[in-house]
């Protein structure tokens, strides 16, 4: 199977894995949130699940992008693997991640507070032969309407908190938060084995 393949089942695909909210915020509580991409001036924050070394240094949360040209270096969305002290903790994150365990990426709890966005955009701007990653969205809290607006191209999405889906975010999409909004975010490598993981947890409708 490939990237198209699977797009073939649909952009937002939801899945079989879910989550206790409430005992995943329970387990996370003493945990402090980051600036999410701390050079720009927006009320985004981030609680690291994986990141380049398993600390809670924030690098994971910064643009990589802006990252690498300041450093020099040549991180991506998969480089950041390795698992923090958030995941160790929470058992519910944990069986989140269980089935990607292997093909983790740069992943981690999004929090969006009151006036919280993202612009319109695209998570790979530019077309390629290969994807080498996908995303994964566990929404928490203050997802839908009226709370936050995930709009994706020109519609707002509708999720059910708790649950795992599947998102292409190759297509146009931003996020405005009236009220303040959790979702876990996880970056997976693509792969035949991936694939598979994700058909047998295909959630039916």
């Amino acid at each position: 199977m490939s990237y198209n393949s699977l797009l073939s089942f649909g952009d937002l695909i939801p899945l079989k894995l879910k989550c206790d909210v409430k005992k995943l915020f329970g387990e996370t509580e003493k945990f402090v949130y980051l600036k999410y991409n701390p050079r720009k001036d927006i009320e985004r924050y981030g609680l690291s699940i994986t990141s380049l070394d398993g600390s809670l240094n924030g690098v994971d949360l910064d643009s990589i992008k802006e990252y690498n040209k300041e450093n020099n270096t040549e991180y991506d969305e998969l480089s950041f693997n390795k698992f923090t002290e958030v995941y160790h903790t929470s058992s519910e994150i944990q069986k989140i991640v269980e089935p990607f365990k292997n093909h983790i990426g740069r992943s981690h709890i999004l929090s969006l507070q009151e006036g919280g966005y993202f612009p319109p955009h695209r998570d790979l701007p530019v077309y390629v032969e290969q994807q080498n990653s996908l995303r994964i969205l566990v929404p928490l809290k203050g997802c839908n309407p009226p709370d936050m607006y995930f709009m994706y191209e020109d519609k707002p999405l509708h999720f059910e908190h708790g649950r795992a889906y599947f998102l292409n975010t190759n297509k146009s999409h931003n996020l405005f938060s009236f009220k303040g909004s959790y979702m876990v975010v996880l970056n997976i490598k693509t792969s035949e084995e991936v694939y598979q993981i994700l058909g047998d947890n295909f959630q039916a409708r």
